[in-house]
């Protein structure tokens, strides 16, 4: 069988495209034919050539209805049930605090997920218990709008993983231009630093992130935190986060965790993504469990005690029993939080060029999600916060667990987008959140095109102030 989708002029519309998207993964993303006055489904019989089917859609004046009509009808076409129904957005706990605002208690939110977006029970439960965990920094945002966060981004990492599209680039390659990023990207802080001042914010997080910002020397990261803290950390008295992403195990030193000790850093990442030896290979990350043993350990005995770990569901060459295996190592390690990623296979990642790999099936995607789900609730953990992307296998999320008291809100702002984000570094997005409107400033993703204009980056987060 083969599908088409009619539309009118060149583009499908966008709320349509997003329903589609849907099916994508599974090989039953329709042709698009232009041109047409209305929009339509249309189902081919492979082997005459004749129609099935052709299913006209209606106008819909409320976008949610349109997707929610094209989503049963593609799923009664192919059938295939997507685990998030039509919910096509990236942020599902956004919409569950908005029905919360609407006056709804979490039995009729869950219930709008099943029976209005055909989300199922398990992802329905896991949505609003989520929604529910982060409700008091919900809360203490809304009864103070002047608290801020700051991200600051290093865009190098030992090697670049087969599937990784975010802002990261070889070290190796990029060795001679450490040193003038981090010039210019101190020269970026100081402005922002000088610009939180003048418009008098509080300072709640600061989130330094990659790349892997513990690729850097033990001298150029000493360096860089120093920097961080004298425009950041030392002038709020309102910080309650200081992250880290430490990230890759192998690049993580006794150095650097003394640095990022004496700089007040009170939460850090250590990322396995896997406890298997041999998808870490496939997958280009250049060093062993044993490493993340090793760079754990470390963390431990130089004092940090909150700790995330990160690992990928649906990595190429697992099944059930290695994933559970990771998660075996995980919990005798006994991290404060743990990040679940769903692999997402975006355009920019290797793992899409490459035909040869193979993608494991949704449903087995879908068994190591609920495995992690329901073996790290049962260890004390529990979720506070979400995200879903395009192209994730089994269309499934990335959600956080962890220990009470052991919150991200950075993270939780950022996905909420409830809270005013300041950024600085190559491929950095900045947002201003005022009622009802979300303005961005964008900073150039290359580390050439930031080294050449840093000096613009500023300028666009103090443009972010002027009203228009």
């Amino acid at each position: 069988m083969k599908l088409f989708f009619g539309h009118p002029g060149d583009q499908p519309d966008y709320h349509a495209y997003e329903a589609l998207q849907i099916f994508g993964l599974g090989g039953n993303m329709p042709a698009f034919v232009p041109g047409e006055q209305s929009m339509w489904l249309r189902a081919v019989d492979d082997g005459c050539g004749g129609d099935i089917v052709t299913i006209d859609i209606p106008d819909f004046d409320d976008s949610k209805e349109l997707e929610r009509f094209i989503y049963l009808k593609m799923s009664g076409l192919t059938g295939y049930s997507s685990p998030w129904g039509c919910l096509t957005g990236v942020r599902p706990t956004k919409i569950v605090n908005q029905l919360f605002a609407a006056g709804m208690d979490p039995g009729e939110a869950r219930n709008e997920l099943t029976a209005f977006y055909c989300a199922a029970e398990e992802k329905a439960s896991l949505a609003v218990d989520t929604a529910i965990n982060q409700r008091p920094f919900l809360d203490e945002q809304r009864a103070d709008p002047s608290r801020i966060g700051i991200y600051v981004g290093i865009p190098f990492c030992p090697t670049r993983c087969l599937y990784c599209s975010f802002t990261s680039n070889s070290i190796e390659k990029y060795k001679k231009s450490v040193d003038p990023y981090l010039e210019l990207l101190k020269a970026e802080m100081e402005d922002t630093a000088a610009l939180v001042r003048k418009q008098g914010l509080k300072i709640e997080s600061v989130y330094i992130g990659g790349g892997t910002p513990t690729s850097l020397s033990e001298e150029q990261f000493a360096r860089f935190i120093s920097d961080v803290v004298n425009n950041f950390v030392a002038p709020s008295p309102y910080l309650c986060e200081f992250s880290v992403e430490a990230g890759r195990p192998d690049s993580i030193t006794a150095g650097k965790l003394a640095s990022m000790r004496s700089a007040g850093v009170n939460r850090i990442s250590v990322n396995p993504q896997t406890m298997n030896d041999e998808t870490l290979r496939l997958i280009g990350r250049r060093h062993t469990a044993e490493d993340t043993l090793r760079a754990y350990g470390l963390a431990r005995s130089s004092g940090f005690d909150n700790i995330n770990m990160d690992i990928i569901c649906g990595l190429p060459g697992e099944d059930e029993e290695a994933f559970s295996h990771t998660l075996d190592e995980i919990e005798r390690l006994g991290p404060e939080s743990v990040t679940v990623h769903t692999l997402s296979v975006k355009r920019a990642a290797d793992l899409k060029r490459d035909e040869k790999r193979s993608m494991l099936s949704s449903a087995v995607t879908g068994a190591m999600v609920s495995m992690a789900a329901s073996r790290l609730q049962a260890i004390g953990l529990r979720p506070y916060y979400m995200y879903r992307q395009k192209n994730m296998v089994g269309n499934h999320e990335n959600v956080a667990y962890c220990r009470s008291g052991f919150e991200s809100p950075y993270n939780i702002h950022i996905m909420e987008e409830d809270q005013t984000i300041l950024a600085c570094g190559a491929g950095s997005v900045s947002k201003r959140v005022t009622p009802g409107v979300i303005r961005r400033a964008f900073n150039v993703k290359s580390v050439e095109e930031y080294l050449a204009r840093s000096g613009e980056m500023a300028e666009r987060k103090r443009e972010l102030f002027i009203l228009k």
